[in-house]
């Protein structure tokens, strides 16, 4: 004889299961990530650093100015493209794109792409400073012809980093 669904082990059995199942789908959409949607990192305009870091070796701080001296390296300010992009490559799509916000004096609205959690304290200004190169963390971008998100930059990744550099582990160094 089978047993009924009104015993406590068969409920308890089940309530185990669908308590394991729901886990599961929590588990498998926080590995996923709302903000890991395959669209997420579409910025509005087609940016290629391949192109402008790559091929025409411009320096990452060329654009990303703000990155020596704090705690973001922050997106160009539109007069920085404009400053080449006035006279060159005039006639491409993008190009005529960004003109027409520049001349409507409108910023582009750029996705941004890095976000630590508030509790985390991270400059670039430290980590230039100490001789880390950006490729360090954001990979080879003049190889990249979109902009995709770079490392996880979770805790374990920087703490594996911290300790490959010799740098402090001490929880109070990055958790202000």
């Amino acid at each position: 004889m089978s047993p009924s669904f009104n015993s406590r082990p068969v409920r308890a059995a089940v309530l185990f299961g669908l308590t394991g199942l729901f886990a599961i789908a929590i588990g498998v959409l926080y590995s996923m990530g709302s903000a890991d949607s395959a669209g997420q990192d579409r910025q509005p305009l087609a940016f290629s650093h391949a192109r402008h870091a790559g091929d025409l070796s411009i320096d990452c701080l060329y654009c990303h100015r703000a990155a020596p001296v704090s705690t973001a390296a922050g997106i160009p300010p539109m007069k920085t493209c404009m400053s080449c992009h006035q006279n060159v490559a005039k006639d491409s799509v993008e190009t005529r794109a960004l003109a027409a916000s520049w001349d409507s004096q409108r910023s582009v609205e750029w996705v941004r792409l890095h976000r630590l959690p508030d509790f985390v304290y991270f400059t670039h200004e430290r980590h230039l400073q100490s001789g880390l190169r950006c490729v360090k963390c954001h990979g080879h971008v003049e190889q990249m012809s979109s902009t995709p998100r770079a490392a996880s930059f979770e805790m374990g990744w920087c703490v594996s980093c911290h300790a490959a550099q010799g740098v402090s582990r001490d929880c109070w160094t990055c958790h202000k």
